[in-house]
């Protein structure tokens, strides 16, 4: 029986390319997608794993930094609706995924805090602007050993997307690095236990047709079956 994930989802048109583009890679790798959304959050649906997809910057009061972005609109009912599914999701021990701002977000959960502006940071961080650029640009993350990202991958580097502005600051308790980009910039997390619990900076959805990142969504999709 294809175990049943539920999908965080933005009501932003790049947010639903993103959301289209994961149930696809959802659906190819064994398991059946569900929305969950502001205007349907499905709380009381019963799922076996959870994504929480990208989308707009994450609100800087949630992890008391004053850096708020005048005239930006963030999306405070999203934050609370996916903060709402973490802690569900760790209630019930199923694996989580979560993507760019998802990974933020697991980040922020734990305690740990965000960079507003990576270029303000970060040298050699001024990534693509546009959409298609950021989608098709690429740039080399290493991945530290002995994680469960090492352990999908079996490479000590690789090559990802760019489509964020925000990162990883100080990590979360009970959360431990396993990818970086050479000049810093954190480019996946993951929890210190056995149960799959990863965030990922870059969009992996987007890079389906590699061999090492369909493996990684089968990966998640088989801890969702047991």
């Amino acid at each position: 029986m294809k175990p049943v994930i539920g999908v965080t989802k933005s009501s932003q048109l790049t947010g639903k390319t993103q959301n289209l583009a994961i149930r696809i890679c959802l659906f190819f790798s064994g398991a059946k997608a569900v929305n969950l959304s502001t205007a349907n959050p499905c709380y009381e649906k019963n799922i076996d794993g959870l994504v929480l997809s990208g989308g707009t910057d994450l609100y800087p009061g949630m992890y008391n930094n004053q850096e708020i972005k005048q005239n930006y609109k963030y999306d405070h009912a999203r934050d609370e609706l996916e903060l709402r599914w973490l802690s569900k999701a760790r209630e019930k021990n199923i694996p989580i995924f979560c993507i760019c701002r998802g990974a933020q977000l697991l980040n922020i959960f734990h305690g740990g805090t965000l960079h507003t502006d990576i270029t303000k940071v970060y040298e050699n961080a001024n990534y693509p602007n546009s959409l298609l650029a950021k989608i098709f640009f690429r740039k080399k993350i290493n991945i530290r050993k002995n994680t469960r990202l090492d352990a999908v991958f079996q490479k000590k580097e690789t090559e990802v997307n760019s489509l964020h502005s925000q990162s990883i600051d100080k990590l979360g308790k009970n959360l431990k690095l396993s990818a970086v980009e050479d000049n810093g910039v954190i480019q996946a997390i993951e929890n210190n236990r056995d149960r799959f619990i990863m965030g990922v900076q870059f969009h992996p959805e987007f890079l389906f047709y590699r061999k090492d990142i369909r493996s990684l969504f089968r990966n998640f999709v088989e801890a969702c079956r047991r």
